[in-house]
């Protein structure tokens, strides 16, 4: 019994180092990701880093608010902020939307 159990908690070990190496590859190929992402934007302009983090949540509200038929709450759902959160960023960035029928929502 205690031989047994010695060897599951082994098991255990070896899968949770396999499972921290498996997201540390996926880490590794997010960085490189984002870094395309950054030398392709840092080109000529070289923009504030908070101006183009801001353009960059901007467009992903947007993309969002369009996605949900401008339905703030299921948006700030999606997007795993709070509403009011959500309803902030989307009056400091003056964004405007309509909402739209559930049936005209593009998914």
């Amino acid at each position: 019994m205690r031989l047994e159990r010695n060897y599951n908690m082994r098991a255990r070990r070896t899968d949770s180092s396999t499972t921290k190496s498996k997201k540390a590859g996926r880490n590794h190929r997010s960085s490189n990701k984002v870094q395309q992402v950054i030398n392709l934007l840092a080109t000529e302009n070289q923009m504030q880093l908070k101006k183009l983090m801001q353009e960059v949540e901007r467009g992903i509200i947007i993309r969002f608010l369009d996605r949900t038929g401008g339905n703030q709450r299921h948006a700030a759902k999606l997007l795993g902020l709070k509403y009011t959160t959500l309803n902030e960023k989307v009056k400091r960035y003056q964004i405007r939307f309509q909402k739209r029928p559930v049936d005209m929502m593009v998914f």
